[in-house]
This record gives C-alpha cells, sequence and structure tokens, in this order.
C-alpha cells in the first residue's frame, strides 16, 4: 500500500515561529480515498489447492491492486504455467486473474468479512478447453492479536475444464511469532481445504468427487524489502490418479510487495 506522511515543523517550533501568542493547531492528515499497491515474487512451484500449475516447475508471478477505503478494491494478477495435454504439449503458458471484493469489519469488533469474485483467464489455452472460470466467495476472519483464522465457502458454476459446479472450503490460521524487531518479522500459516465436484459423476481423478488439501509454513518478512516463505503442500489424493500433479512438495517464495 502507498504510504503518506507528512513533515512536522520542529525545527520551526524550535525558533518560536509558533509561539504562545496562539493556539497550537495539530493538524490531521486526511486518509487517501484510494491506495495503490503492487506485488511480485518468484517461487520454485505454483501450488493451487495442492496442484502443481507449473509441472513442478519455476513460476514469476505479479499483480496490482486499487482499493478505496470504503473496503471496495480491485485487482489484476498473472503467473506463468505450464499445462500438459493429452499428447504431452504444452497447452498454456499464462494464467491471468482479474477479481474485486470488498471487505470490512463487524463494528469494531476482531471480527471480519470479506465478498468477492475472480475471473480465471488463460490465454492461448486450446480450442473447446474451457479452461476459463468464475470463482464467487464469501469469508469471514478474527483477529485475537497473538493468531488470526479464518474460513468461508468459495463456489464455482463451472470450473476449470467445464466440469460444472464446484465449491472449496477453506480453513485459515496464522500465528506471529514475536522477535522483538522492527526489521523482521515472522509467522507461521497454515490452510486446510475441502473441495468438491457437485455434479453427479464428476471426479477429480477418476474416483473421488472430492479431496482436501492442505499446507503449512513460515514466513519471514524484512521490513522494506522482501518476504521469505517456505511452505510444505500435500492433498488426500492418490498420486496415481492425478499424474504426481498432486503429491507431496515443498515450496520456497520470495515476495515483494510496494
Amino acid at each position: 500500500m502507498m504510504k503518506f506522511t507528512k513533515a512536522i515543523a520542529l525545527a520551526a517550533l524550535a525558533a518560536g515561529i509558533i509561539t504562545t501568542s496562539g493556539p497550537a493547531m495539530a493538524e490531521t492528515a486526511a486518509e487517501p480515498d484510494f491506495s495503490f499497491s503492487g506485488n511480485i515474487a518468484i517461487t520454485n512451484d505454483y501450488v493451487f489447492r495442492g496442484f502443481t500449475q507449473t509441472n513442478e516447475d519455476f513460476a514469476v508471478q505479479g499483480g496490482f491492486d486499487l482499493a478505496h477505503k470504503s473496503g471496495l478494491a480491485v485487482g489484476v494478477w498473472a503467473s506463468n504455467i505450464e499445462f500438459l495435454d493429452e499428447t504431452g504439449g504444452n497447452s498454456t503458458s499464462v494464467e491471468v486473474d482479474l477479481y474485486a471484493s470488498y471487505s470490512g469489519t463487524f463494528g469494531n469488533s476482531i471480527f471480519g468479512y470479506e465478498v468477492g469474485a475472480i475471473y480465471y483467464m488463460y490465454p492461448g489455452d486450446p480450442s473447446g478447453s474451457d479452461y476459463a472460470y468464475w470463482e464467487f466467495w464469501g469469508k469471514v476472519s478474527a483477529d485475537f492479536g497473538f493468531a488470526s483464522v479464518g474460513t468461508g465457502i468459495v463456489y464455482s458454476p463451472d470450473f476449470f475444464g467445464g466440469a460444472g459446479d464446484m465449491i472449496n472450503v477453506p480453513l485459515d490460521v496464522s500465528v506471529p511469532i514475536p522477535l522483538g524487531s522492527d526489521r523482521f518479522g515472522l509467522s507461521v500459516s497454515g490452510q486446510l481445504g475441502y473441495n468438491e465436484y457437485t455434479n453427479a459423476g464428476v471426479t477429480w481423478d477418476g474416483v473421488h468427487d472430492s479431496y482436501l488439501n492442505w499446507n503449512i509454513g513460515l514466513t519471514l518478512s524484512i521490513t522494506d524489502w522482501f518476504d521469505v516463505d517456505v511452505r510444505y503442500h500435500d492433498t488426500d489424493l492418490d498420486n496415481v490418479y492425478c499424474h504426481k500433479l498432486c503429491d507431496e512438495r515443498v515450496t520456497v517464495m520470495v515476495s515483494r510487495s510496494i
């Protein structure tokens, strides 16, 4: 997020330019209506809900977000990907996501909410592949200070590959680890996700119409520089059916927000 600061006229005060002959007026910087931010990252593997999207190869990712103080936000994000079609050739090399959301808190409480929509695009995908799809979500969260938790439901009316209705229910937990330093931050976080096709006869791997994915990782933040995230991913699916695209793996990501 963009940060706005103002200089305080300490030198003027010391010189007596502002005197006790009149009341001292404290200025308050107005909160900007809009804020703009960007992000960039590199990772050894792009994993989405337990499945590699780059065939276990590196990915370069980045995006931009525009947020309004009301809680409304829009953004775009992209990553290289590597899907393999039935003949083993690359089907598309880029994923582009467009999204919008509205978030806020319930009064002045520790509880928050978010609703939103995202459209996943795959430029260059084969004709008839039906890769592109929409998702809509509603989530709630709570920040207890020593830990934050969140859950909700994500729904797609026509999931990737034209598979039809799909739901995802994530459970997220994040715990900051005090380091006693303003320069470094450390946290441990994880997610457990339930994923299900709701159309009869549609399966993920020829056997299961639902599966679980999970991850747990450690994130080191270096203030004004970058974050390093090391994370373990896995699913309860049989690797034989998902062609080793959903097996256990460790990712290392270096990212920076601007």
